[in-house]
């Protein structure tokens, strides 16, 4: 029942016109919640997010900045290299927050924003797809279910 979307099938669906991967600085993309855990903030809010954070030894601004949020106050970050490494940041650890690297890139974020949409969807329906969507983690890149910061239910 769930599927690893093309992050341009994605993308056009929730931004139709704009292509992807455009996840840039100023990209005009609006904040889109696109499942719980996955809250991609507009320029605006990802500049208040990336220098308002107390977590100096991330490095926000300089190596990272904060491009989505989850529902519970963690951080996205993309790598402001060209590689566009996506981290979490995990909000509960204050100032002594460091990025964990997943072993994805923002393309493959949307993908799990999108996997994560859909095993939401299931489980309202009371399908409980959560095995399923930890095997999908791991063809989209293999050791992204152990790396990621969420349990599945």
């Amino acid at each position: 029942m769930l599927a690893l979307r093309a992050a341009t099938t994605i993308a056009e669906q929730l931004w139709p016109g704009t292509p992807w991967p455009a996840l840039v600085p100023g990209d005009g993309l609006p904040t889109t919640e696109i499942a719980g855990d996955f809250v991609l903030l507009d320029h605006l809010g990802a500049a208040e997010e990336t220098w308002g954070r107390d977590a100096p030894l991330a490095n926000l601004g300089q190596d990272w900045w904060v491009f989505a949020c989850s529902g519970s106050g963690d951080g996205w970050l993309l790598s402001r290299d060209q590689r566009q490494v996506v981290a979490f940041l995990d909000h509960s650890a204050g100032p002594d927050a460091l990025p964990q690297l997943l072993g994805i890139d923002a393309a493959q974020w949307l993908q799990l924003a999108d996997l994560m949409a859909q095993l939401e969807a299931a489980q309202d329906q009371g399908l409980a797809l959560a095995p399923q969507a930890l095997g999908l983690m791991e063809q989209l890149a293999p050791g992204l279910s152990a790396q990621y910061p969420y349990t599945l239910s």
